[in-house]
């Protein structure tokens, strides 16, 4: 239950002196102005607890005054905290009022606008330089901790909430004849620090992008660059398999459950695979020819005419074509060695499904639109830039190692921090609640 609070408070300014220059003029102003807005501060929180045990007279009674500091956006404050007791206690029922008022925050060093900023900004940097960062926009000293206090806190309610499939960003309830979903995993670093020790030196973070088309971004001649219609994506570093649910119930939500056309592109991953067979099973599926690329060029080495020989099969999505061309080349005695003739053909031929899927989608959607490329394409490299942008900037630069915990809670910040109108949205529903959303 929500309640409004009156509160009406005043503050006067005055500057005198005399001053040489205007560079003097200002920086007394601002200096002033400091003061006054801290003295503003003080007044408006005492004012908002009186307004608040008046409401409450019947069941609390005041004590006394004390001060807390606190760091807001216009510096350190003392804040004014009115300590309240229970009626009809004989024995304890004291209770801090600022305390009360502001449960839910992740410290009670900064105000509820400096945490939001903590949080934004370790979405972008490392805690130390975003505690510095911090410290010059409010004039105080704020302590990288802090910083990583906030995100751990609100980081965990997020999860919470996406675990009982609470979503905070609204529906597109996006209509199209065609929706593709790329997906594909990155390898972070696991933080080697403290008396437990992890087995593994890597985990797994995955990332699904799902849109409908491309677009130019800049209607002007000679330019070709584009952006993704109606763009979504989803990152976790839980296991695969919740991933995929995940993102199966994602796509659903923003593009509907029978789009007419439903592509799904990925490589040959054992895990993406798995994905591929439970959550997109009436998807096209389409395999990354960079990968396969990748593979041949491994087995053919610097033989270019050997190299085009295969890939113009793949070009042509013909898998049987493909198998061929490897033999031909086997036997050709042009390959690199018997071992990786063995990997690149059980990759091709376990991968056959990808290959020839090409064709089976209306040329419509292959063909390009005057500047503009096909909107199905088969290559992952919408995905593959989402992930340098959106993990590999923040998780694997400077040698940067992470718990998969806690690298998860700033992923999903992260993730609902690039949605503008979901982030102040979500942080004005939940920054101060203490009730958890959907509990059953």
């Amino acid at each position: 239950m929500s309640e409004t609070i009156v509160v009406s408070v005043s503050c006067a300014v005055t500057i005198g002196g005399s001053f040489r220059n205007v560079k003097q003029l200002e920086e007394a102003i601002q200096e002033r102005a400091v003061r006054a807005v801290q003295q503003l501060y003080a007044v408006a929180f005492e004012q908002y607890q009186r307004q608040w045990l008046a409401q409450r007279a019947d069941r609390y009674v005041g004590q006394c005054w004390r001060h807390r500091q606190c760091v807001t956006p216009f510096g350190l404050v003392q804040l004014p905290t009115l300590v309240v007791r229970e009626r009809g206690c004989a024995r304890g029922g004291y209770h801090s009022l600022l305390r009360q008022l502001w449960r839910g925050k992740a410290t009670r060093l900064l105000s509820p606008t400096l945490e939001k900023q903590a949080v934004e900004l370790a979405g972008e940097l490392n805690y130390r330089p975003a505690a510095r960062r911090l410290s010059q926009r409010c004039g105080a000293t704020v302590s990288h901790w802090a910083l990583w206090q906030c995100v751990q806190y609100y980081g965990e309610k997020l999860q919470q909430q996406l675990e009982r499939d609470w979503w905070p960003d609204p529906a597109r309830r996006v209509s199209e004849s065609v929706v593709v979903t790329e997906m594909d995993s990155t390898y972070l670093k696991w933080q080697r620090r403290g008396r437990v020790r992890a087995d593994r030196e890597h985990f797994a973070m995955h990332l699904g992008l799902h849109y409908t088309g491309r677009s130019r971004r800049i209607q002007r001649r000679g330019r070709t660059d584009v952006v993704l219609d109606n763009k979504t994506w989803l990152l976790s570093t839980g296991n695969i398999g919740l991933f995929g649910t995940r993102l199966r119930r994602h796509r659903d939500r923003h593009y509907g459950a029978g789009s007419a056309l439903s592509v799904l592109i990925s490589d040959g991953d054992t895990g993406l695979a798995w994905v591929r067979e439970r959550e997109f099973a009436e998807s096209v599926w389409l395999l990354d020819r960079w990968h396969i690329a990748r593979a041949v060029r491994e087995y053919v080495g610097p033989n270019e005419a050997a190299y085009r020989q295969i890939m113009g099969a793949v070009y042509h999505h013909d898998a049987e074509e493909v198998l061929e061309q490897l033999r031909t080349v086997a036997r050709q005695g042009t390959g690199e060695s018997d071992e990786q003739f063995r990997t690149v053909f059980g990759y091709i031929l376990g991968c056959r499904e990808g290959i020839d899927a090409y064709g089976q989608i209306p040329s419509r959607w292959r063909r390009r639109q005057g500047r503009l490329g096909p909107v199905v394409r088969a290559s992952s490299g919408a995905v593959e830039k989402n992930i340098e942008v959106r993990i590999n900037r923040r998780f694997k630069r400077q040698g940067r190692s992470w718990n998969p915990v806690r690298a998860d809670r700033l992923a999903q910040l992260s993730w609902l921090q690039a949605q503008p109108e979901s982030w102040p949205r979500w942080w004005d529903k939940v920054c101060l609640a203490t009730t958890k959303v959907n509990p059953g």
